[in-house]
């Protein structure tokens, strides 16, 4: 679950993106599931966390990509590095 945090305390930096508002609502909707899974305490699998594990590393190397090219294109913005 350390993963999914990760991308959660990210959340002001993907504000201030140009195309937050589409990933607004999936960062609520992630923080709802984790506030589920830690009332309900649920066990996760061996799977399930390598799923979990593999979808934030996409994510994050998606986020990474996407940094580069807006750094590429406007160099002097003092974004994400």
């Amino acid at each position: 679950m350390n993963c999914l945090q990760t991308i959660l305390e990210m959340e002001s930096e993907l504000r201030s993106l140009r195309e937050a508002g589409s990933l607004v609502g999936e960062l609520n909707s992630l923080r709802s599931l984790m506030n589920e899974l830690k009332l309900e305490q649920v066990r996760l699998d061996e799977a399930d966390i390598q799923r979990i594990e593999l979808a934030t590393t996409v994510f994050l190397h998606e986020l990474e990509m996407h940094f580069h090219n807006v750094q590429a294109k406007h160099p002097h913005t003092g974004i994400l590095q």
